[in-house]
């Protein structure tokens, strides 16, 4: 039940976005031996000019700055060493098909047993 969701500018090929979400899901459901129909991706285009990097603001994605802000969302369970190989999969499959570079700010947050709820049950580990 992995959850990617990406906030970014403007990108300069929309076209890139769609694709780039379903290999991102590809790529996560492979690094957790999944259907890929479990893996979720979410996103939202941040209004041009409203994202600051420090003095700076932005109307489209730049090369360099401004990286879209994505947050991974897992259930609990995985080692600190499968966490990191995770974001690295995820971080750069996702740059890649969007041709940024590497330029992605992602993190990851645990779900924790009991305090999900996925259809019509609580998950449980």
């Amino acid at each position: 039940m992995p959850i990617l969701h990406v906030r970014a500018l403007p990108q300069s090929d929309e076209s890139k976005i769609g694709p780039a979400l379903e290999k991102t899901c590809k790529a996560i459901a492979s690094f957790y031996n999944c259907d890929p129909k479990h893996v979720w991706a979410t996103w939202e285009e941040i209004k041009p000019g409203f994202y600051a990097e420090g003095g700076q603001r932005a109307e489209l994605q730049p090369q360099e700055t401004h990286p879209p802000i994505a947050q991974l969302t897992c259930f609990e369970g995985s080692s600190d060493k499968d966490i990191e190989e995770l974001l690295e999969v995820a971080s750069s499959t996702l740059s890649e098909a969007l041709s940024i570079g590497d330029n992605i700010f992602m993190t990851y947050h645990e779900a924790h047993s009991g305090k999900v709820i996925a259809g019509n049950g609580i998950v449980r580990k």
